[in-house]
């Protein structure tokens, strides 16, 4: 007896096991097809979570201030009557 309601459970079981799609971890959407998306998202399609990097001004380096002869130069100047479009790149002509 134990045995025919151990036989009828286990096809049961087969019977009724959900299979997942590729990317779906059963662990991240245990009532799937009723799927989180932010959940989705936030693991891998292994299950693993993906840490949230979070910007922290503490932690970043402090820009340091460059003194005004290290300013960035100015643009470049055409000579006179000379097309910008021929050479966009002055004063690098190839």
């Amino acid at each position: 007896m134990f045995a025919k309601l151990f036989l009828i459970c286990a096809v049961a079981v087969v019977a009724l096991a959900r299979e997942y799609p590729a990317g779906v971890h059963p662990a991240i959407c245990p009532n799937y097809p009723f799927c989180d998306a932010e959940a989705l998202a936030r693991h891998t399609p292994e299950g693993i979570p993906i840490p949230e990097w979070v910007r922290n001004p503490a932690i970043l380096p402090q820009p340091v201030p460059l003194p005004l002869s290290h300013a960035a130069p100015a643009a470049p100047r055409y000579p006179a009557d000379f097309p910008a479009a021929l050479c966009p790149n002055y004063p690098y002509c190839w």
